[in-house]
């Protein structure tokens, strides 16, 4: 009875009775509600991208496979030209400053079909030799420690024989060996 009494206020002056409404538990507790809106804003999140990824490939003139699409990181390949050597017989041996000993074989490279630049390298041979030598001479074993010094020599190389070519230029200078002793 005491408890009819907290449920019902009797008003004495006007006889109303006022019904408090009890506190009843939701039908979902707060942190399940929570739950629910989580997995549900994940899989809205999945069928969205899903549906975005199928637009996506269809939209592609390829089909989305990207297996005919070209590689953006890899540049494109020209067409190379290649070259007409001329080797020399014999590989260059030669002490460096420090008394190590180097020994080089090499072909010098020139475009195709030039002839005269042919002719001419073949009649400067021993010039095109003691450029060579010279260069080597002058160098140290510690030259070739770096990873770069092959290409390095390449370069100070052909500019040393470019020099006293007239008709045409040497391309490039291909090692066919290399020791350091």
């Amino acid at each position: 009875m005491s408890d009819k009494k907290d449920d019902i206020n009797l008003d004495e002056e006007g006889g109303e009775s006022t019904v408090t409404p009890q506190k009843k538990g939701g039908f979902l507790s707060p942190f399940i509600v929570k739950i629910l809106t989580i997995t549900a804003a994940a899989i809205g999140m999945i069928i969205i991208s899903f549906i975005v990824a199928i637009v996506v490939m269809k939209a592609s003139p390829t089909g989305g496979g990207g297996a005919n699409m070209p590689d953006s990181e890899s540049p494109q390949r020209t067409q190379v030209e290649h070259l007409e050597y001329l080797k020399f017989d014999d590989a260059f041996r030669q002490q460096l400053i420090d008394g190590r000993m180097i020994q080089l074989k090499l072909a010098l490279g020139y475009k195709s079909k030039d002839k005269t630049l042919q002719t001419e390298l073949s009649q400067i041979i021993p010039e095109m030799r003691d450029i060579i030598i010279k260069q080597l001479s002058r160098l140290r074993s510690d030259y070739f420690l770096d990873e770069n010094a092959l290409d390095r020599l390449e370069e100070d190389l052909l500019k040393q024989i470019n020099r006293i070519v007239n008709s045409g230029k040497v391309e490039r200078i291909y090692f066919q060996e290399y020791t350091l002793m």
